[in-house]
């Protein structure tokens, strides 16, 4: 059967948009306990993951993004050379054009594809305004084999697996050292948000026109979801209440105006501006998810050894949580008519380990906690100055605390957004502000 990908690469830089960030030094490496599987994986590493069984046939869809899709029409190629008579075509769309055209294809029951990739905050959202719209997984995926934060994002409100978990977004501070070095800041002794301020007033004050951080005065509030989950806190807690006037998320708000009152910030307006900033030299830090290592590469390749990456500063001394900030799901809608061969694609792509170490060389961070044996996991970086990047983000991947997005997590980032504007620009009153906060979750969310 003919095959037929339709996939070409979206212009400029975005959020999957990277380049390679492992190298191949080969070395012996283990997952750490708290990413151990416990129990048997449905698809083990020492086996590779899930295999084709060459007897699939029909067709498949699929819509994608980016790196994403480019990665998933590379994977199709050999998943069809083992399967000849399935057929699989992967169109591109961007994130707004596969979210409209989902929510109208679900509410119709028509037009779907047979897999669609979907940003894990937002999957919560879709599998619970649209109740078995998704092929239920939770019969084919062992929990213990993927990292607890992206689990929490496939799983819906009924505790139904409904979406594979596929590349994480656990974050780190991204740095540059010539601007640390000039100022004489060492960063391995930056422990705490406090600390970054006091640093970054030494780095604005020796590095003209630098500013130590992007922040977004009303464009998005990632920072102080950092600070949350640092805190094991987020948005709502595990029953779907509305946490936004708890001292963690009041003391979140807080950090975030001291960084900005600090004066060591430059805006953060739009996704052109954030990138506009780091590849012009104009901020010492970044602190981010994984992909932001291929996103920087991409923007400027000269810079090659002049980039770092650090822990992220905690929000107290007494604080030893990890964030994420991106990522996305494989969802199957259960309208498709070749399910067998849906999942099976799934299960190769994301649980043989062969094809997780392509995605890693374009910085797709796997969610399948067997992968992580990888001496992917040990190759060092020479962009990063010879630090071994993966594997600093191996550390802390498991450690990310499960958090649950709820299907109001879009409509509550907005009404946060709008709260970091009236903290910042405003100097509203951060204690009377998230508590206005709440009751406008409650009035909208019912909790």
């Amino acid at each position: 059967m003919k095959k037929r990908i339709l996939a070409s690469m979206l212009a400029g830089a975005m959020a999957l948009s990277m380049a390679a960030c492992s190298g191949g030094k080969s070395a012996e490496s283990s997952a750490p306990e708290s990413q151990a599987p416990a129990g048997e994986s449905s698809a083990p590493a020492e086996e590779g993951g899930a295999e084709a069984t060459g007897a699939l046939s029909g067709d498949l869809l699929i819509w994608s993004w980016d790196v994403a899709l480019n990665f998933l029409s590379e994977v199709s190629e050999t998943f069809m050379e083992q399967n000849p008579d399935l057929n699989i075509q992967c169109e591109e769309m961007g994130t707004d054009q596969v979210y409209n055209k989902l929510t109208t294809s679900l509410a119709s029951g028509s037009g779907l594809p047979d897999l669609v990739t979907i940003e894990g905050e937002q999957m919560p959202k879709f599998a619970n305004k649209f109740p078995d719209s998704f092929v239920d997984l939770t019969e084919r995926i062992n929990k213990d084999d993927w990292l607890p934060i992206k689990l929490a994002e496939a799983t819906d409100s009924r505790g139904k697996i409904v979406a594979y978990p596929w590349d994480a977004a656990p974050c780190m501070m991204f740095y540059r050292r010539d601007f640390y070095e000039n100022a004489g800041v060492n960063p391995e002794e930056i422990k705490t948000w406090d600390q970054f301020i006091e640093a970054g007033k030494k780095i604005t004050a020796a590095n003209e026109g630098v500013a130590m951080v992007p922040l977004a005065t009303s464009r998005r509030d990632h920072i102080y979801r950092i600070m949350l989950m640092q805190q094991n806190k987020f948005y709502f807690d595990d029953a779907g209440n509305s946490c936004m006037d708890t001292p963690e998320s009041i003391g979140a708000m807080e950090m975030t105006k001291k960084i900005y009152d600090a004066g060591i910030t430059v805006n953060d307006t739009s996704w052109d501006d954030y990138v506009t900033s780091i590849k012009e030299g104009k901020v010492a830090s970044v602190p981010d998810g994984i992909w932001m290592a291929g996103t920087i590469k991409d923007l400027s390749p000269e810079d090659s050894g002049k980039w770092g990456v650090m822990d992220m500063p905690q929000y107290s001394e007494s604080t030893t949580g990890e964030a994420s900030n991106g990522g996305s799901v494989l969802a199957i809608p259960a309208s498709t008519q070749n399910v067998e061969a849906a999942i099976a694609f799934a299960e190769y792509t994301l649980t043989d380990l062969e094809n997780v170490s392509k995605g890693l060389e374009v910085a797709l961070y796997p969610s399948y906690v067997p992968a992580f044996e990888l001496d992917d996991f040990n190759a060092t970086d020479d962009y990063f100055g010879g630090q071994n990047v993966l594997g600093m983000f191996k550390d802390i991947g498991g450690r990310i605390p499960q958090v649950n997005y709820t299907e109001n997590f879009a409509e509550a980032y907005e009404t946060n957004k709008n709260a970091v504007a009236k903290v910042l620009l405003e100097n509203a009153d951060v204690t009377t502000t998230m508590q206005d906060v709440q009751k406008e979750f409650v009035t909208k969310f019912g909790k």
